[in-house]
Order: structure tokens, then C-alpha cells, then sequence
């Protein structure tokens, strides 16, 4: 038997059929081999084959779909296809922030009557009667839309921009390029917020109601509303979870009552927190996480949540100057008449004085941040350290109008005209 299949030749097999291979061993018998034919690569499992061809044929499925999807939403949005809108995705990749003031450059601007100044995802904003730009810390201008407001005022969130015209009816909404939504009411505008969350809220009034409260979202759309016809609504906060609120005032058998009322746009009920008999609310800033000093006609407030912790009578003097932040507070009282010396005063966030002192005659603003409590004044800027209680110095030799604070270390100097860096260390020198 095993002679017979030694001399058998076998075939060439092109097909996939299997071919046996015989073989004799030393120990006797056949030892048997399964070929597919001579030469031939083992067949491709069918398995495999079939889902190769599938692989194959959905990648080109998904280019046709893709190409497709790409084409129909750049017919339906062309009108969002802009290069503002292409600069601002890519606006943060390969982002240098300036680490030290000679990394900054010169920042100008067309100078106005009315300015306000801040800081927007880490850039200049300027915001005039006639226009809003916005600069990067290196001078170049990355924006400028004309405006036509008499009082421009500017409030910064982590989303956009609001700007809003006191005391008359329109209101525009920014993000870094371009302006967003623009609108005008019926009625004056008489103050806005606005949370990181894109939320803004704006109060006015109408042809029935003394205040109306409306918070709009993200997208423009009115959610919320709250209407008084017995008050006043001086100042309004609203928060990032939806909460806000409001100080109002009203007069009553020839008295003023104040109420600091609270409330949330997810819910239709609003309380009242607090009252209060004989002053008037006039504006309120947080001090801390959970803190917030609240400026009156006659005296300042200070709350930790909803429970006043202190409060400081001003005894018939003035308040030319409030402002508040991380954990302190400021004023500058003085007494009538023109020419009559202030004074600086600085708490804690539970109404403390820790400090006071001579202010000056002709103080122009006033800033309270990162323990420092800033003074301008004609070709000065004045730092007074609260942890110290040392005063420094810087002669701008320029009429400062307002400062922005980009770290802890740089302040930016606002002029009519241009902005330029200083640092709060080096360059401010101690007073004698």
C-alpha cells in the first residue's frame, strides 16, 4: 500500500477542495497531510471575507453621509458661517497669556465722554457712548461695534457680554467678536445683571407696574418674570443657580421702607428676607462667597446669607464712594458741602472697622480687591495694603479713569484714550 502512493503523482489543485497527502513513517503506517493543492495559500474564511467587504462598503457610506450632512447644514446656516464665529473657536488654542508687564502692549482706544472698562476672557473690553471694543493684551483689536447709547454700562460673565443703556431702553448682548442680540424695550432701563451661565436680567418698568424684573436666557428668551407696582427695585443680582435678588424701596405714610426680597427663576414664589424702616436701599456687592454689603441712604448693611451681622451709620455724612470684594468692603464718606474732606473707611465681611482714615477732597474712584483697596485721584493712584495698613503710590502723570485688574500682580490704568500695565509691587512706591 505505501509503495502504491509513493509512486502516485498527484496533480496540481487550484481549487479549494482538500487534497490528502500521504506519508510513510520509520516506525511503520502513513502519516496523512491535508493540502490545498501544490503551492497553494490556505482559502480565506468566508467569515472574515464577508465582513471585510461590509467594513469596505460602510466606510464609504459614511462619507457619503458625512459629505451630505456637511453640505445641507452649510446651505441651511450659512448665515452663522462667518470668520467672528470661526475666530472664536479657535480663539483659545495656542493661547500666551502675558506672565509680566513687559508682555503687554499698548492698548488704545477712541476716547469718550462715558466709559466703562473690564476684563473679558482675558482681554480689554471698552464700552463708550459710541462703541464697544475689545483689545487683547498684546494691542491688537480684536473688535468694534458702533453704538448709539447715552449711558453705556458694561457687566462681564464667563459666557458673553451685557451692555445696557441706563436710564433709556436699549441692550445689546457680546461675546468676544461680534455683537449676539440687540434689542430696546418700552420702557428705561434702570439696572441688569447677568450669571456665567449666559443668563441676564433687566429691570424696567411698564405702563402698569412700577418695577418689572424679566430674566432672559442664553437664547434670548424671556423665563422669567416678576412685577411690583408698590416698589422700587434699586439693584437686582441674580446668581448662577437661578437664584436672585432684589433691594427694593418703597414710600409708605411719608417713610421709606426697604425689603431685600429672594427668589429663583425655577420657582413662582419670592420672600421677603428683610426689612427695614427709614433707609433706603441703594446697591449691594458681594464681599464674599456668601457675603454681600449693602449701601443705604443713611448707613451700609452687612449680611452673611440672609442674617445681618453688622451695620455702620454714616451720622449725616455722604457716601461719594462703595465698592466691595474678597472679603472686604470700602467707603469714602464725607461731609456736605464742596471742598469738605472724606474719609476712607474699610470693614470686614461682618461689618468690623479695620481701618480709617483721610480720603482726600477730590477722590475720582474707588476699588476694593485682593486685600488692596485702590484711590484715584488727578496724576495718582493710591494702594492701601489692609493686611499692613501701609500706603503706596503710583503718579500716573495721566488723568486715570478707571482701573482693571488682570492678576494679582498687573493692574491695567484706564485713560480716555489708552490702557497700559503696571505693577502693583514694583511700581508703586510706599508713602512716607
Amino acid at each position: 500500500m505505501s509503495l502504491f502512493f509513493k509512486r502516485k503523482k498527484h496533480p496540481k489543485n487550484n481549487s479549494d477542495e482538500l487534497v490528502e497527502k500521504k506519508t510513510e513513517i520509520s516506525s511503520g503506517g502513513e502519516a496523512v497531510e491535508g493540502l490545498y493543492g501544490d503551492d497553494a495559500p490556505a482559502p480565506v474564511n468566508r467569515r472574515y471575507k464577508r465582513a471585510a467587504v461590509i467594513t469596505g462598503i460602510s466606510k464609504y457610506v459614511v462619507l457619503l453621509v458625512f459629505f451630505l450632512f456637511f453640505m445641507s447644514m452649510t446651505f441651511v446656516y450659512s448665515s452663522q458661517i462667518t470668520v467672528e464665529n470661526f475666530r472664536y473657536i479657535i480663539k483659545d488654542m495656542n493661547l500666551k497669556i502675558p506672565t509680566g508687564k513687559e508682555e503687554y502692549g499698548d492698548i488704545y482706544y477712541v476716547a469718550d465722554m462715558e466709559q466703562s472698562y473690564n476684563i473679558y476672557r482675558d482681554d480689554f473690553v471698552c464700552v463708550g457712548r459710541g462703541a464697544l471694543t475689545v483689545i487683547d493684551m498684546t494691542g491688537k483689536q480684536v473688535q468694534s461695534t458702533a453704538l448709539k447709547y447715552v449711558k453705556p454700562r458694561l457687566i462681564t460673565s464667563g459666557k458673553y457680554m451685557l451692555v445696557y443703556d441706563l436710564s433709556n431702553t436699549q441692550y445689546s448682548i457680546f461675546n468676544t467678536f461680534s455683537l449676539l442680540y440687540s434689542a430696546s424695550l418700552d420702557y428705561p432701563i434702570s439696572d441688569a445683571d447677568m450669571n456665567d451661565e449666559g443668563y441676564y436680567l433687566i429691570v424696567s418698568r411698564d405702563a402698569e407696574y412700577k418695577s418689572n424684573v424679566t430674566v432672559y436666557n442664553k437664547d434670548n428668551e424671556p423665563v422669567y418674570v416678576y412685577q411690583t407696582n408698590d416698589r422700587y427695585v434699586f439693584d437686582a443680582k441674580l446668581y448662577n443657580d437661578g437664584s436672585f435678588a432684589l433691594y427694593t424701596a418703597k414710600a409708605e405714610n411719608g417713610d421709606s421702607k426697604s425689603e431685600i426680597i429672594k427668589g429663583n427663576i425655577k420657582e413662582k414664589e419670592v420672600k421677603t428676607v428683610y426689612k427695614r424702616e427709614g433707609s433706603v436701599f441703594l446697591s449691594a456687592k458681594n464681599s464674599g462667597s456668601d457675603t454681600t454689603s449693602v449701601l443705604c441712604s443713611d448707613r451700609i448693611l452687612f449680611f452673611s446669607a440672609d442674617n445681618l451681622t453688622g451695620e455702620y451709620s454714616f451720622y449725616g455724612r455722604v457716601c461719594r464712594r462703595f465698592d466691595a470684594g474678597d472679603g472686604n468692603t470700602a467707603l469714602v464718606l464725607s461731609s456736605e458741602g464742596a471742598g469738605a474732606d472724606s474719609v476712607l473707611v474699610v470693614f470686614d465681611t461682618a461689618g468690623k472697622v479695620i481701618y480709617e482714615g483721610d480720603a482726600g477732597s477730590d477722590i475720582a474712584g474707588l476699588y476694593c480687591r485682593n486685600k488692596n483697596v485702590y484711590s484715584i485721584y488727578t496724576g495718582t493712584v493710591l494702594r492701601f495694603e489692609i493686611n499692613t495698613g501701609k500706603t503706596y503710590y503710583y503718579n500716573s502723570g495721566y488723568e486715570t479713569k478707571g482701573i482693571v485688574f488682570v492678576d494679582d500682580e498687573i493692574v491695567l490704568l484706564a485713560t480716555a484714550t489708552s490702557a497700559y500695565p503696571v505693577s502693583v509691587y514694583d511700581d508703586f512706591k510706599e508713602k512716607i
